[in-house]
């Protein structure tokens, strides 16, 4: 006799649901048959209940840090569904004394989505340019960590604002972890279902190569400078390894993320500035949501100062 058992499964990371279908095979007969403790199904078996299986969508989503920490603000909050967080920026900025060379130290803090941050830059000033050299390393303490290397242009026009793009490298690495079920559960001796068998996914890492441009225009007024502000993020090339057969690397196809928002410097008084910040972020990403991933687009709220000694 053949039960069909529906099970519900939960992934509190992700806050999805996936279906899984178990077939149990009950034995009757004259003779006692033995059954293992393990038993796998088949890929038919597994998919066979529903023909809409793959054409389910049920994405996995994931915040990607290395995009989403884009600000110098010393406080922002980042809001997704029903969560938020917040991040803490800190800097330290000091210049040469002809103001044609610049070093800044920064800090980046969010208890709640686990994500630390330090970093480094080196900065080459003209009256129009500045071109900086940037490295950012990231951590949870945990599972992840990130290693970052910017190279950024920024070009300043009286009439047509201010330009700029980045060409950034970056090399992620996780930690071993709990995959998808695929389909292998265990039984007692009398064939019942015990509970499901998840493969244990090996440590990986990922290379990154990725583009952006920028653009922002600053109207100004006595109390308050306003600047609309847009950011478009492009992978280009990626470099998976995780020592398994799965080691890959290809060329991204279209894919983009764009940041889009407007910035207010509130003159406080001659030498501080309060800058509020507001910021949305739009995914197109095919390739990702292909295999069952797609990114979290937050909504940033920042809030950043600017004293001058």
């Amino acid at each position: 006799m053949l039960q069909l058992l529906k099970l519900k499964i939960y992934n509190e990371k992700v806050y999805n649901y996936s279906y899984f279908f178990i077939l149990t095979v009950q034995i009757w007969g004259y003779s006692q048959t033995a059954i293992p403790d393990t038993l796998q199904l088949s890929a038919k078996e597994l998919f066979e209940e529903s023909g809409d299986w793959n054409n389910l969508n049920i994405l996995e989503s994931y915040i990607d840090f290395s995009k989403d920490v884009l600000s110098s603000s010393n406080l922002s909050l980042g809001i997704i569904g029903k969560q938020v967080s917040t991040t803490l920026n800190l800097g330290y900025s000091k210049s040469s004394k002809n103001g044609q060379w610049g070093n800044t130290f920064a800090v980046s803090i969010n208890p709640i989505w686990e994500y630390y941050g330090v970093g480094y830059g080196i900065s080459k000033n003209t009256e129009k340019r500045t071109t900086t050299l940037q490295s950012f390393y990231s951590t949870d303490f945990d599972f992840q960590k990130d290693i970052t290397l910017s190279f950024i242009d920024v070009y300043r026009t009286k009439k047509w604002g201010t330009f700029g793009y980045s060409l950034i490298a970056s090399k992620t690495y996780w930690g071993s972890y709990q995959g998808e079920w695929e389909g292998k559960y265990t039984v007692d001796a009398n064939g019942d279902f015990l509970d499901l068998i998840y493969p244990q996914m090996p440590a990986s890492n990922e290379l990154t190569y990725r583009g952006m441009a920028m653009y922002t225009y600053t109207f100004k007024t006595k109390l308050v400078n306003i600047s609309p502000q847009v950011f478009a993020m492009s992978d280009i090339y990626k470099l998976f390894k995780d020592g398994t057969e799965s080691d890959f690397d290809y060329f991204n196809d279209f894919n983009l993320d764009l940041y889009y928002g407007t910035s207010l410097d509130w003159k406080i008084s001659k030498k501080f500035v309060l800058n509020t910040n507001i910021r949305y972020n739009t995914t197109w990403d095919k390739l990702s949501e292909s295999v069952g991933y797609k990114k979290s687009n937050p909504i940033m709220f920042m809030i950043g100062t600017n004293f001058q000694f």
